[in-house]
């Protein structure tokens, strides 16, 4: 009996000893580079707040896709605090979202960026907005495309020129599009200096302008909560920013009556109609 008992620990032992050497040696070995999360990173953006409050997913969801309208429908995931993953099933949806930016939900800013092959959607940098900026005061001679790409390039990342800047009339200020980082002021204004001539300064406004600084000009918050006042004395607080630098929607939009309204020389005879109303 006790040889018996004897065997079974050996056994135990045995076996204890060879599951142990074979959790050690069982390792995968992957390529970092080919790993697949389960996600079809062709459409999807990672997003994140930049005025952080407490917001149900659920609400932003339904208002984020009543503002996108993407037509082949999107999924959107909370990937943690004020961070989601918004998937995309086409092309001309995903790119009508990035064309339109910035986009506001809830009144609070949203900036994303587009999810690339490997990427890690939790951890990727969100620190960057793309916009339109109108350039003003460009004097004859300097409104070409090279001039706009290198202000562009100046300001952030250069992404593209408004077709429109170098046809037909003459124009009071160009449009492009730039990538801006958030974290540092809004340019107002920019000096060109042509060699052997006289240097001039050309001046921004910024299409559906995001909330931003009037003391230091970074986006996210307002001169009431900058941390200039708690360094500054009231008296030598200054504000360089101001609502001039948003820029009026480049498309007015019409009169909700509009429709029902006819010219001044409309007759009401023309629809059979009597003067009198009868």
């Amino acid at each position: 009996m006790a040889s018996s008992s004897h065997n079974f620990q050996e056994i135990n032992d045995l076996c204890a000893n060879l599951n142990l050497e074979e959790e050690e040696e069982d390792v995968i070995i992957r390529n970092t580079g080919s790993i697949d999360t389960g996600v079809d990173t062709r459409w999807c953006l990672v997003g994140t707040f930049i005025q952080h409050h407490q917001m149900d997913f659920d609400t932003i969801q339904h208002q984020l896709a009543s503002l996108w309208k993407p037509g082949m429908g999107m999924f959107c995931k909370e990937l943690g605090s004020n961070r989601f993953l918004f998937q995309f099933y086409h092309d001309v949806d995903i790119n009508r979202v990035i064309d339109g930016s910035p986009w506001r939900c809830l009144r609070k800013l949203i900036i994303f960026d587009r999810l690339k092959a490997g990427d890690d959607p939790r951890s990727i940098p969100l620190s960057k907005l793309d916009i339109w900026v109108q350039i003003f005061n460009l004097q004859p001679g300097f409104m070409s495309e090279h001039v706009v790409k290198d202000v562009g390039n100046r300001m952030g990342a250069y992404i593209e020129s408004d077709p429109n800047n170098f046809t037909g009339d003459w124009k009071e200020f160009l449009r492009i599009r730039v990538t801006l980082h958030i974290g540092k002021p809004l340019r107002r204004k920019m000096k060109i200096s042509p060699e052997g001539e006289d240097s001039f300064w050309i001046n921004f406004k910024y299409e559906r302008a995001p909330t931003f600084c009037f003391i230091c000009g970074i986006i996210g918050h307002t001169e009431n909560f900058c941390s200039q006042l708690f360094h500054t004395p009231p008296e030598k607080i200054v504000k360089p920013y101001s609502n001039w630098m948003r820029a009026q929607p480049t498309r007015q939009s019409k009169f909700i009556g509009s429709k029902w309204l006819r010219n001044v020389g409309w007759q009401p005879e023309q629809v059979g109609l009597h003067p009198s109303g009868r």
